[in-house]
């Protein structure tokens, strides 16, 4: 069996470099067979020397996708991988030391299962998640993707699936079911949900699923993305999924008037009321705005 980590980047050069000195510190115990590929979107820092800079340490494979979008470096990818699973994660992530150990065990138990997840725990830089998100977090924790599923290899469904940081699919699934270009972030744009797409349509057509609670790892949250504007951001590009999927009722007009109304909320009560209240106008806001400014097909 051979397993093909595969890594979607632009522009995160520190970051990335974090995550494959995590990569490089990992427990192998018996031999792997594996690759490691790393998808430069187009960037336009040094993220190629940092790549480069571990070609000593890791069986790394450098990918240039030249057009923008993280559905279309899956897509490369996925013609670039040589695996018979491949294990998606970010660049912006620290593994545990069994990561991989942990999925290539739970491939060889269960060949027939067509893609695997793990958890996926927000690790907040210095200083810290501020108070307000805390306080708030089961309205906000959306924007730094937790995923936690408990310690039991439970099965994943339709309702019940893995993140974009920490999954794993089966190789000639993943063939058949593609990225779609018009999911996915497009260089600072913030619209997601191209993994999920991709998931629920392989249950759709039968795959069945399973949970690894052995091979966590921990998603870095910088201190400039513990801010209302990143989570405002979030929820933007969460209605434009809204759009995408066919998930809004409302017409754009009325989105636009009720992204203004809650706007207005949100600044109002944000210095008198406790946080509980105006982030959830924030977030209103924002779903509002991202639905009216989606285009519409």
């Amino acid at each position: 069996m051979k397993i093909s980590v595969a890594i979607c980047t632009w522009n995160r050069s520190g970051l990335l470099r974090r995550t494959l000195q995590s990569i490089a510190e990992m427990e192998m115990g018996d031999p792997i067979e594996w690759e490691l590929i790393v998808v430069d979107n187009n960037s336009s820092d040094d993220t190629a020397d940092v790549i480069g800079s571990f070609a000593q340490q890791l069986p790394i494979r450098y990918v240039h996708e030249p057009q923008q979008g993280l559905s279309l470096s899956r897509n490369r990818a996925i013609d670039t991988a040589t695996g018979d699973y491949i294990l998606w994660t970010d660049d912006d992530v620290l593994v545990s030391k069994q990561w991989l150990n942990a999925y290539r065990s739970a491939f060889a138990a269960a060949p027939d299962i067509a893609f695997f997840g793990g958890c996926i725990e927000p690790w907040f830089e210095p200083p810290g998640c501020p108070d307000w998100i805390s306080e708030t977090w089961a309205k906000c924790n959306p924007a730094f993707s937790p995923r936690m599923l408990g310690d039991a290899e439970v099965e994943l469904t339709a309702e019940r699936l893995p993140y974009g940081a920490n999954f794993a699919v089966r190789t000639d699934v993943q063939q058949a079911h593609r990225y779609d270009p018009r999911w996915g972030r497009v260089g600072s744009g913030m619209m997601g949900g191209e993994e999920i797409a991709v998931l629920r349509e392989i249950v759709r057509c039968g795959g069945r699923g399973r949970w690894v609670p052995g091979a966590p790892l921990r998603h870095i949250v910088p201190a400039r993305r513990a801010s209302e504007k990143f989570v405002r951001d979030y929820f933007v590009g969460q209605g434009m999924e809204n759009v995408a999927a066919g998930r809004t009722v409302t017409g754009r007009m009325a989105n636009g008037f009720d992204a203004i109304y809650s706007m207005l909320l949100y600044r109002i009560k944000r210095r008198f009321v406790e946080p509980d209240e105006w982030v959830s106008h924030m977030i209103r806001a924002s779903i509002s705005w991202g639905e009216f400014r989606a285009p519409r097909s």
